[in-house]
């Protein structure tokens, strides 16, 4: 028991002794505080507590009068019984049993020596073991001299106990209802059991659909590493767009797909290369000039079809998006390079798109984009090691024909030759195989034919005169005639059931040395010629052209390839006979088209031959028929001008220039050829035959 209660014990006895007049109030110490200060200032030094102080019973009225005077201040404001009111508790200090000794556990021998025992506790409380510094109580001067056992007797009502943690308790579960840390349910997870990851609690701030959105975007991601591992291993465009689209169709969910791209570097047009869901269409293409193209070819993220088909599209873009069902479209683009797109369909469970459909497309789209270059850089590797090993074979192949047919020394031998091999190596059926006439020595006749019959062959003849030669005899090449069914004079040689037969009227010139020796006429092939088969073709009859040259003029059938002028030059003889005759004039002139090697490379031979040939067709058409026209070599042409002087001769190369110049700009466009035009005249400038074939030799 601590001290205050002692004195409320002690107050309790006395109240039945004290007088009932009422006794002034004054502010006085606390019973502890009056006990230290009686003990420091009263008390001698060396003087025990027992010896100074007489306790007698006389002094009970002066200890009733100082306990009721110090019990009515210190704890008359209690609280009333019903605990209702509030009080200021912060006066008192925290006092334990142990801040006074063993009074409480000594209750008994307290009351027989109270003087002893609270000496004894006040030397306590000074002890140098004793941790605490208690507050005492001050019970005044004369509390001491007093013995109050007699007080003791009789009991008083017990003041209210008042329980401060209770209180306390009661109001921290009522804030604790108002905001509850969590809500009162089961620990799901088992007390004793370590678990790694907490995914029953509700701690998390996220909603649930937070989660639901970020399970489905890892699910999207593993999706992804799969795709990419399965087109990445794609060799072949066929292989890579049908992963891409089962891919596609599989993870998203979509009813179809539609992939437009172009696998040639060379074609910038997008067609329908694959779909899967629906039926793909020719008509479904874009090219670099529509709308749809260029949007796409410059967004680097997905685009809704809706926005193109809320715009003003061309009616061919709108029926595009509206015939595939589109609802999204997809680059396929990696880094600044836009491959092509892809179209995806509507969900199959009927939903709209959400943000991880169009991410995921959007990544997918990236990820093709990377690996169609890859394939495309594949297949350009493959098609240019399978070119080569091609050329490779032709190169052997061509370079074997050339040591075999040197060997040749019968025209008969070379011709069976020259046709066994562009038989096997062209996949030629029906030919015709023609040279110069060495008779006439104006017309190319038919030296044999699997086509012609023989009883024909005679009709067969093409003049040096004629637009096919004059379109063949340039350049080394393939000649292909569209329509030849419609040409005046290869109608003038067929019949209507000779033409009908024929596939096609292919010429292989055989030019040797700028002159034309010959030609082979392709009328039927096995198959269509690709631009390997054309180069096995010129190289053949490149190498043969030398051979069949030599032999005509072994076998003496042709004067033309022992003397290449020999027409010129009877026509020269024949025209200074004349003048000198009629005292009349002639003149000669020259027309040479310039850098001709240069020209059919930049060009192409196909374009010089054109340009060559409307060159020889506008010289004809503004010469009269007593004039004459030659070609002396590759580019070169010869006119000879009867009967008129240089100054009739300027008027008339005048007009060919204005002509030709028409001409020119169509054939080869913003390419400047250039040809150069010498003239001779009889008898101003020479009367020497040879100078005029000097002219013609060295321009």
């Amino acid at each position: 028991m601590g001290l205050l209660d002692r004195a409320e014990e002690i107050n309790k006895t006395s109240e039945a002794k004290v007088s009932s007049s009422p006794t002034p109030k004054k502010e006085s110490p606390s019973l502890l505080k009056k006990a230290e200060h009686f003990r420091e200032e009263e008390l001698p030094n060396n003087q025990s507590l027992a010896e100074s102080v007489t306790v007698s019973d006389s002094d009970s009225d002066w200890l009733e009068d100082a306990i009721s005077d110090t019990l009515a201040t210190e704890i008359g404001d209690l609280p009333n019984p019903d605990g209702e009111e509030e009080f200021d508790l912060s006066d008192i200090p925290e006092l334990t049993d142990s801040d006074f000794g063993d009074l409480s556990e000594s209750h008994d021998d307290w009351k027989e020596n109270p003087v002893s025992n609270l000496e004894d506790d006040l030397d306590s409380i000074h002890d140098e073991t004793n941790p605490y510094e208690p507050v005492e109580p001050d019970l005044g001067d004369d509390l001491v001299e007093r013995d109050y056992h007699d007080d003791l007797l009789e009991a008083d009502a017990p003041l209210p106990e008042v329980n401060l943690f209770d209180e306390w308790e009661n109001e921290a579960k009522k804030e604790a209802a108002k905001q509850p840390l969590r809500q009162s349910k089961e620990d799901p997870a088992p007390i004793g059991e370590e678990v790694l990851f907490d995914d029953e609690s509700d701690f998390g701030t996220a909603p649930m659909s937070y989660h639901l959105a970020s399970k489905k975007r890892i699910e999207n991601y593993q999706a992804i590493f799969e795709i990419t591992k399965e087109i990445a291993s794609s060799k072949e465009f066929s292989d890579f767009f049908d992963n891409l689209v089962y891919s596609l169709i599989g993870q998203v969910g979509c009813q179809s797909v539609v992939i437009l791209t172009s696998t040639n570097p060379k074609n910038s047009k997008w067609e329908a290369i694959a779909a899967q869901g629906i039926q793909s269409k020719d008509s479904w293409y874009l090219t670099p000039g529509d709308e749809i193209y260029a949007r796409i070819s410059d967004s680097e993220t997905v685009i809704y079809a809706g926005e193109f088909k809320s715009s003003r599209l061309p009616n061919r873009e709108l029926n595009l998006l509206k015939e595939m069902e589109s609802e999204i479209l997809v680059p396929i683009r990696h880094g600044e390079k836009c491959f092509g797109v892809l179209s995806l369909g509507k969900l199959i469970n009927g939903e709209e798109y959400i943000t991880d459909d169009l991410e995921f497309a959007k990544i997918v789209g990236d990820i093709a984009g990377s690996v169609f270059e890859r394939v495309s850089e594949f297949e350009a590797i493959n098609d240019e090691l399978v070119h080569a090993k091609e050329v490779i074979e032709i190169n052997e192949s061509v370079l074997q024909f050339a040591r075999d047919f040197s060997k040749v020394r019968k025209m008969d031998e070379a011709y069976d030759f020259l046709i066994d091999n562009i038989k096997n190596k062209l996949g030629v059926k029906q030919f015709s195989f023609l040279v110069l006439d060495s008779e006439t020595r104006s017309d190319y006749i038919v030296f044999g034919s699997n086509f012609i019959l023989p009883e024909r062959t005679k009709d067969f003849r093409l003049s040096k005169d004629s637009d096919i030669i004059g379109m063949v005899s340039n350049v080394s090449g393939v000649y292909k005639l569209e329509n030849f069914r419609e040409d005046s004079e290869l109608k003038s040689i067929f019949t209507n059931d000779e033409l009908g037969i024929m596939s096609e009227f292919t010429i292989l010139p055989i030019i040797n040395l700028n002159w034309l020796v010959g030609m082979v006429i392709i009328h039927s092939t096995g198959s269509a010629w690709t631009d390997t088969t054309r180069d096995v073709a010129v190289s053949l009859l490149e190498t043969s052209a030398p051979v069949f040259a030599n032999l005509l003029i072994l076998q003496e059938k042709e004067a033309l390839f022992r003397n290449p002028f020999n027409p010129l030059e009877s026509r020269i003889l024949l025209e200074i006979e004349k003048a000198s005759t009629l005292k009349a004039s002639f003149t000669v002139s020259l027309f040479k088209i310039q850098n001709v090697s240069r020209m059919i490379h930049l060009v192409g031979t196909g374009t010089f031959a054109r340009y060559a040939d409307t060159l020889r067709k506008t010289m004809m058409d503004h010469i009269s028929e007593l004039d004459f026209f030659t070609r002396v070599g590759q580019g070169k042409f010869v006119l000879v001008l009867h009967g008129k002087d240089k100054e009739e001769t300027d008027v008339v190369i005048k007009k060919i220039k204005s002509s030709f110049a028409k001409k020119e700009e169509a054939i080869i466009g913003n390419f400047r050829a250039s040809y150069r035009v010498l003239t001779l005249a009889y008898p101003h400038d020479t009367k020497d035959k040879n100078q005029f074939l000097e002219m013609v030799e060295e321009a």
